[in-house]
Formats: structure tokens, C-alpha cells, sequence
């Protein structure tokens, strides 16, 4: 799991969960937390193994009396298959447990949880969801998840700039070169050019630093935006306005933090270019949640552009 959450529900009767709003909340508490969810419903259990195979779920829900099948061998099935999720049961028995055949069917069985009646389910599986989240949420975890994130939305920019230099005949990427070097790296400059005229653009260019790449990317839409203007450019144009504050400066400060305590509380704190930040969990969820939303800015633009 890096941003996403992915949840596996089966139920034969989920519709009835979905009309109670059930999912929408559950999505609601993942999106406050600063994940990203992808809650799988399954209506019925036979199309289990199809979506075992697709997705890595953080966590299984599952009622434990199905129309076809009982909970037992529901769990045997998937830990036959290596997968070691969490999976909580539920029934709207109050004594399902206390059965001997329950009982002697998952005693072995490590990570499951149970939960009995319905109307307070909701509850019981967003402290299961804060439960497994325990260790991803220890601030040294976060950085790495954060770290990682930015590093993807790295190769989201450039996969966007390269498409859009794709047409640009040798001249004018002489010319990007050349004001680069000038403006951004004028102590280097020969070892650059010297890159680019061995390696060709692209290799060079993936060598540039975040900031450039950025300023690059959003030069090249406003010029795009000229001939071809859309309002899809002007949308990502300003969601990705602050990108270099809530992504870039964000990495570069996870990279020079220091984990301390303060005041009993785990703090990540640092200084980059003579000024302190500090980091707490609560910061932590608000950088995931803008992480989020400019992968999300990537994600429209690139299907714009048929990438």
C-alpha cells in the first residue's frame, strides 16, 4: 500500500449496505485519514479469485454466512492462495462463534477478527481500518510512503513533458537545452550540453532537477495552450500551480527531517536553507491528502491527451 487503501466487502447482500450509505462513509473516513480508497464490492463469492488476482487488498470484510459458502472456507481458500490479509467476519448471529464446528474451523487461523449483529459494523471496521494502518502511520513509515509518491508523480511529469516535446524538431530542443544551462545551471553547463550531445534529449532531460522539469512542463501548456487552447489545460494549469510548495519543497524537507520527540509526541523536524520545519502525523494526512489531488491533476491531463 503506498496512498490507496484497497478493501475487499462480500456480501450477498450489499445493496442493502449501499443504500444505508455504508460505502460512501467508508469512503469518506479512508479520504479523511489521507488515503486514497478503492472499496471492491462483491455480490458473490464465485468471482473471488478474479479479484485476488488484480488487487493486493489491505483489507477483506466479508459476512461470515454466505448464500453458497460459510466463512471457514472463505478464509481457508484465500490463506491456500499465501494471501495473509486481514479479514473481518460478521454475522448477524450474536453466537456464531460459540459454535464447536466455527470454533475448531479457524483456531489455527491467524488474522481474522469477528463481529457480531449489524448495526454497529460501520464502527467496528474503521477501528480495524485504523488498527491495520497503526505501523503505515508511524511518521518514519509516512516519509517513506510520501517519499515514494512524490519519486511516481516524478515520472508522471515526464511522461507528460517528453509527449509534449515529441514534435519538436533538434532546433528547438537545442534551444531548451541551451536555456537551460543558462538560466539554471550556468557552473555546469559544459557537462550538460556535453550529456546532451552524447545521450540525446530525453536521457538528458530526466536528469534535470524536479523544480526544472516543473517550470518546463508548465511553459510548454501555456505555449500549447496558445494554438490549442482547452479548458482541461487551464484546470490542470491551476491545480498544479502549487505543486512546487506541496510536492518538491515537501520531499526535500522529508529528505533532511530527523525523527525526534517532543512533548511525548514523534515529530519529524529539520532545517533546509537556514529554516526549522516540523512535521506531526496530523501535517502528515494533510501532505497525503495534496499528494492525492495532484496525482489526480496528472491523471486528468494525461487522459486529455490520450496518454
Amino acid at each position: 500500500m503506498q496512498l490507496h487503501y484497497n478493501i475487499l466487502w462480500i456480501d450477498n447482500d450489499l445493496p442493502e449496505y449501499e443504500e444505508r450509505g455504508a460505502i460512501t462513509d467508508l469512503n469518506g473516513f479512508l479520504t479523511n485519514l489521507g488515503f486514497e480508497p478503492n472499496i471492491v464490492t462483491l455480490y458473490d463469492e464465485s468471482e473471488l479469485d478474479a479479484h485476488l488476482s488484480k488487487t493486493k487488498f489491505d483489507l477483506i470484510i466479508s459476512d461470515y454466512q454466505l448464500d453458497d459458502t460459510t466463512g471457514d472456507k472463505i478464509i481457508e481458500h484465500i490463506r491456500n492462495k499465501m494471501i495473509m490479509t486481514e479479514i473481518l467476519f460478521y454475522s448477524a448471529k450474536t453466537n456464531f462463534r460459540d459454535d464447536e464446528q466455527v470454533q475448531n474451523s479457524l483456531k489455527l487461523i491467524d488474522r481474522i477478527s469477528f463481529h457480531y449483529g449489524r448495526d454497529t459494523l460501520l464502527e467496528r471496521i474503521e477501528k480495524l481500518i485504523e488498527l491495520t494502518l497503526d505501523k503505515l502511520l508511524d511518521l518514519n513509515a509516512t516519509r517513506g510512503i510520501i517519499t515514494a509518491a512524490t519519486s511516481e508523480l516524478d515520472v508522471e511529469m515526464e511522461e507528460l513533458t517528453l509527449y509534449l516535446l515529441s514534435d519538436k524538431g533538434k532546433d528547438e530542443l537545442d534551444a531548451i537545452v541551451e536555456h537551460y544551462c543558462t538560466d539554471f545551471l550556468e557552473k555546469q553547463s559544459d557537462d550538460l550540453k556535453s550529456k546532451y550531445k552524447e545521450l540525446g534529449f530525453e536521457q538528458t532531460y530526466k536528469g534535470f532537477i524536479a523544480y526544472r522539469k516543473w517550470r518546463m512542463l508548465r511553459d510548454l501548456l501555456k505555449e500549447y495552450k496558445k494554438t490549442k487552447g482547452h479548458e482541461n489545460i487551464d484546470s490542470f494549469l491551476t491545480g498544479n500551480k502549487s505543486y512546487s510548495d506541496e510536492v518538491i519543497d515537501i520531499r526535500n524537507k522529508f529528505a533532511h527531517a530527523k525523527s525526534v520527540k517532543d512533548n511525548g509526541k514523534t515529530v519529524l523536524k529539520g532545517q533546509v536553507e537556514g529554516d526549522d520545519f516540523e512535521f506531526t502525523s496530523e501535517t502528515c494526512i494533510e501532505i497525503r491528502k495534496k499528494i492525492i489531488a495532484h496525482r489526480k491533476h496528472f491523471a486528468s491531463i494525461k487522459n486529455h491527451f490520450g496518454i
